[in-house]
């Protein structure tokens, strides 16, 4: 086991996170007076540098996706990713603090969990996505020794839902980093993924049944079924070649046939659609995006950032379509064309509809709302209906911004750990702040929520490094930005304090 002197404790600068080499290992270095935390340096999400993170306190937050950690145990608290960071040794000799570093130690240990034992309690988690995967480890992470089975539609292990517009489409290969937590570790953790789709909900015996008519007990029950893609009702919908970007299997076959494809039209210009509409400019594609609105993203982010993140399509070839309505679609048994209201004709032998989604819910035992989310307590347990709990897409949550439903890959991930703590008894031991990021021209980051406002306030050039706080009743709901990351990180940690939105 090497030991690595790492420089003069004077020479580090106090209460900043610092990246050291001890030997050939990158760490993270914390001093506080004469005292020497070292951690492993990378974040275990994407392996991006955590010394360009903001510490607050004993919190760590990941200036690039806002995974946080304790660094006093190197505990990992908030996602994205699923690992904690590795504690390091430290010795200070003669002014100088020298590091111990092991060989081969894994820089990401994962957190300590029970297996299956005695316990005759039974969790039943509809959906494998984003929410039911941090709820099953969660509720192994916390001591669980039930059963728990997850309900998967595809028959797949939890992945990452987020690459499919970016990684998959971009390169026609799956990223590594798709899969969350893989059949070996679910199997570690006497986790049974169990294929199929949840058709009925009897709360009253406490049991699921199945599409195939298999049922399933369950003392807990979590909700956590997605969204399923919004359709077009229109003449020629039936045709080939049009296509929905929900699934892994949906993207496998977008990819190939983007492979074969000369020109692409995406409908709909929300977050999805613009990262695709990229995507497949990367691949030398003619990409055509057609809105109903002016600006893309407005009703969201505001019309000046709306017209930038325009504008850095253009600059990459997309073209878009504005304030128009798509009337059919056109072909013969393959879409040629896509027909707008105005009579337009937009050549096209690939077409990708984004136009938003719908809570899974649509399933006999639930009372969803209007717009299928389920309404829930704060701590996700659905409301009328004992012993069930709604997380993700599905979810309708009371929060310092209100009561809201938050289509966000990292927002399900709180869920379902906070759904799983609820499960156990376990109060939430601080508030979840929304947070999420886009590949589009360049990397944007968004914080909080705001469904509307007052007033935008734009710090810097949205065509440059900005910061945008988006004001209500003299409250920032939200804080939008793109080359201003530590800037965000710090307002993250700022709402945590606030327990939710900064007074303006």
């Amino acid at each position: 086991m090497a030991q690595h002197d790492i420089g003069a404790l004077a020479d580090l600068e106090e209460n900043r996170p610092l990246k050291v080499m001890a030997g050939e290992t990158a760490i993270l270095v914390i001093r506080r007076g004469s005292e020497v935390t070292a951690l492993a340096h990378a974040c275990p999400h994407f392996g991006l540098p955590l010394s360009k993170g903001h510490l607050d306190g004993d919190r760590l937050i990941c200036a690039f996706h806002h995974a946080c950690f304790d660094v006093s145990s190197g505990r990992q608290t908030q996602p994205p990713g699923h690992g904690d960071l590795r504690r390091y040794a430290v010795e200070h000799r003669d002014g100088h603090v020298f590091v111990e570093v092991p060989e081969a130690a894994d820089p990401h240990p994962a957190p300590a969990h029970v297996r299956r034992g005695k316990e005759a309690r039974r969790v039943v988690i509809a959906g494998t996505g984003a929410a039911a995967d941090a709820c099953a480890l969660t509720l192994r992470e916390e001591g669980f020794e039930g059963s728990i089975s997850m309900i998967s539609p595809e028959g797949q292990p939890p992945y990452d839902r987020t690459l499919l517009s970016k990684g998959v489409l971009a390169s026609s290969e799956l990223p590594r980093h798709l899969t969350l937590t893989p059949p070996e570790a679910l199997a570690e953790r006497d986790i049974d993924l169990v294929e199929g789709r949840v058709a009925a909900i009897d709360a009253a015996a406490k049991e699921i049944r199945t599409e195939t008519g298999a049922t399933h007990g369950y003392d807990a029950l979590l909700i956590a079924t997605g969204g399923t893609a919004n359709l077009l009702d229109l003449p020629g919908a039936d045709l080939g070649g049009l296509h929905h970007l929900r699934s892994r299997q949906q993207a496998e076959i977008l990819t190939r046939a983007a492979g074969e494809a000369k020109r692409v039209v995406v409908v709909g210009g929300g977050f999805t659609g613009l990262e695709a509409a990229l995507s497949f400019a990367k691949r030398g594609l003619e990409v055509t995006v057609v809105l109903r609105e002016e600006t893309p993203l407005a009703k969201i982010i505001g019309e000046e950032i709306g017209r930038a993140i325009r504008a850095e399509h253009e600059a990459k070839g997309v073209r878009f379509v504005t304030g128009a309505n798509v009337a059919g679609f056109e072909g013969e048994g393959r879409v040629s064309a896509v027909r707008l209201e105005n009579g337009e004709r937009l050549q096209a032998n690939l077409v990708l509809l984004a136009i938003g989604v719908r809570p899974a819910t649509a399933i006999e035992g639930l009372s969803p709302d209007e717009d299928g989310g389920l309404r829930t307590g704060p701590d996700l347990a659905v409301e009328g209906l004992d012993g069930v709990w709604a997380a993700g897409d599905v979810a309708r949550v009371p929060t310092p911004w209100g009561r809201v439903r938050i289509e966000h890959w990292r927002v399900a991930r709180q869920h379902g750990a906070r759904a799983a703590r609820a499960m156990l008894g376990k109060p939430a031991s601080e508030i979840d702040v929304p947070f999420f990021w886009t590949a589009l021209g360049r990397q944007y980051r968004y914080l909080g929520h705001a469904e509307g406002w007052d007033e935008i306030r734009i710090d810097g050039d949205p065509t440059a490094d900005f910061t945008a706080r988006y004001l209500k009743d003299g409250r920032v709901m939200a804080l939008l930005g793109a080359g201003r990351d530590l800037e965000i990180a710090r307002a993250h940690a700022e709402m945590i304090r606030a327990a939710g939105p900064l007074s303006g």
